[in-house]
C-alpha cells in the first residue's frame, strides 16, 4: 500500500460496531443505511454487478457534470466508507462465494422483490443454512406479503403511500413530494434500527439470527406523528396546510410569513397566551408594531389569577392579531430582541447554503486521492462519547476491493478459476 495513500475505508476499531461484518446488497432503501454502520465502525462489504456496477452509481448529479460510475455524488454520499467487490449472483459459482462471505458475515442487507430472493441465494433459509447466527434485512416498499408486496416502489411511491405527501402543500394545490427523499432516509433508518435490535438480541437468542422485514410504506406511515390516530379518533383526515398550522387536522393560525428579505416560521402556540404574550408585544412596541396591543384595552395579559379562572382561560385564546404579525418590512437580518427570544418561537427556514454555520463537527472535508481533491460531507449525526462515530473516506470504485476480499477474507488466488467462474 502506498503510505502516502490513505486506505479505503479508514480504519475505525473505536467504533461500537467496529469487528462486525455487513454485507450490502440494497439498492437506494439500504445504502444510507449501511453507510451509518460503516461509520459506527463495521466492515460494510458493498457487493455489485460486475462491469457496471451498483445502478446508484448512474443517479445525478455527478461531479463536473461529467457522469459515470466513479462521479456520482448520490453514490459518494451513501456508500462513502464501504469495500466493494463485484460478484455475478445470476451464476451458481457466484452464489456460492456468496454464501462463503454469508459465514463470515453478522448483517446481510438485500432490496430484492419479494419471491425474488430465492433465485439469487438471499432469502431467509439460504442466509440462514449459510450461517445460522447471520440477520437478514430484507427492505422493500411495502414488505414481504399484503396486497402491494408485488408493487415496485421509488421514493415517490414511498412518499405517496405511507402518507406524507398528504400532509405536504397548500390545500389548493394538493400534496407535494418534499425535495429530498424522505421515504427512502425513513426506510434506511429504521431497517437499520431493526438490525442493531436484531443485533442485540442474537446472544439472547441462543447466538441465533433472524429475518427483519422492513416496509418502506410502513417505515413513512410510522413518521407522521399522530395522523392516523387524529382519523381513527376524530375522524379527521389531515392534510397538508400549507402556509398555516395543523392542529389535530383542522388548519388554525399562521406561522409562516414573508419578510424583507426571506420567510419566517413564528408561531405563539394557542395565540397569546399569559406572561409570554407580553414578551412578543413588548417586542413589538420595541419596534413600532404593535399596533394597539399595548394599550390599556388591547391584548396585553396579567398573570394567571387562581379568582378568576375563566378570564384567564378567555384571554389565554385570544388570537394572534394578523396585522400585528412578522411582514415584508421586516428583515431577518437584525437580532430579535431578548423578550422575542423568550416569548415567541421563530426561526428563517433555512436551505443548505445558509447551514454552513453550525457548530463543528457538523461537517467534515473528505479527501478524493483519485481526484486530486477534497470535498465537504455530512459530519456527525450523532455525538458519542466513548464509542464515536467516524467518518470513514471516499466511497469505493467498482470492484475495489476484490482482492483484499477475496484473496485475504476467503483465501482463493488471485487467478482462481473460481474467481472467474463467478463473475468477479
Amino acid at each position: 500500500m502506498n503510505p502516502e495513500r490513505p486506505p479505503v475505508p479508514l480504519a475505525h476499531p473505536a467504533g461500537p460496531l467496529a469487528g462486525y461484518r455487513v454485507l450490502d446488497l440494497a439498492d437506494e432503501k439500504g445504502q444510507l443505511g449501511t453507510r451509518l454502520l460503516a461509520e459506527l465502525g463495521a466492515d460494510v462489504i458493498k457487493i455489485e454487478p460486475p462491469r457496471d456496477g451498483d445502478p446508484a452509481r448512474q443517479h445525478a448529479p455527478f461531479f463536473r457534470n461529467e457522469a459515470g460510475a466513479e462521479t456520482s455524488l448520490f453514490w459518494w454520499t451513501m456508500n462513502a466508507g464501504k469495500r466493494s467487490i463485484t460478484l455475478q449472483l445470476k451464476l451458481e459459482a457466484g452464489r456460492q462465494l456468496f454464501h462463503r462471505l454469508v459465514a463470515l458475515a453478522d448483517i446481510v442487507v438485500e432490496t430484492t422483490m419479494p419471491g425474488e430472493s430465492a433465485a439469487l441465494g438471499l432469502d431467509y433459509p439460504s442466509i440462514e443454512r449459510a450461517n445460522p447466527s447471520a440477520i437478514l434485512v430484507s427492505i422493500t416498499g411495502f414488505g414481504q406479503d399484503g396486497p402491494y408486496a408485488g408493487w415496485h416502489a421509488t421514493d415517490i411511491v414511498g412518499a405517496a403511500m405511507g402518507g406524507l405527501m398528504y400532509l405536504n402543500g397548500d390545500p389548493e394545490r394538493g400534496p407535494v413530494r418534499t425535495t429530498v427523499p424522505q421515504a427512502y432516509t425513513q426506510v434506511n433508518v429504521q431497517a437499520m434500527v431493526g438490525a442493531l435490535i436484531a443485533l442485540y438480541a442474537r446472544p439472547l437468542n441462543g447466538g441465533r439470527g433472524q429475518h427483519v422485514d422492513v416496509s418502506m410504506q410502513e417505515a413513512v406511515a410510522n413518521a407522521m406523528d399522530n395522523a392516523q390516530q387524529t382519523w381513527d379518533i376524530r375522524r379527521v383526515n389531515a392534510s397538508g396546510p400549507g402556509l398555516y398550522r395543523n392542529t389535530a387536522g383542522i388548519r388554525t393560525a399562521r406561522y409562516l410569513f414573508e419578510t424583507a428579505d426571506g420567510w419566517v416560521a413564528a408561531l405563539q402556540a394557542g395565540g397569546l397566551i399569559g406572561q409570554q404574550a407580553n414578551a412578543i408585544i413588548d417586542w413589538l412596541a420595541e419596534h413600532g408594531e404593535a399596533r394597539g396591543l399595548d394599550t390599556p384595552n388591547g391584548a396585553r395579559s396579567s398573570p394567571p389569577s387562581s379568582r378568576s379562572p375563566r378570564k384567564s382561560a378567555s384571554t389565554s385564546r385570544r388570537p394572534w392579531p394578523p396585522s400585528a404579525a412578522p411582514g415584508r418590512k421586516r428583515s431577518l437580518s437584525p437580532r430579535p430582541s431578548a423578550a422575542a427570544l423568550a416569548g415567541l418561537p421563530s426561526s428563517p427556514p433555512r436551505n443548505r447554503r445558509k447551514q454552513a454555520a453550525r457548530r463543528a463537527g457538523c461537517w467534515t472535508r473528505v479527501t478524493h486521492e483519485d481526484l486530486g481533491e477534497s470535498f465537504i460531507y455530512p459530519g456527525a449525526p450523532f455525538r458519542l462519547s466513548v464509542t464515536p462515530w467516524m467518518q470513514r473516506g471516499r466511497a469505493p470504485h467498482i470492484g475495489e476491493h476484490n482482492e483484499e476480499v477475496y484473496c485475504g477474507l476467503l483465501g482463493l488466488e488471485p487467478r482462481s478459476s473460481a474467481g472467474s467462474a463467478s463473475g468477479w
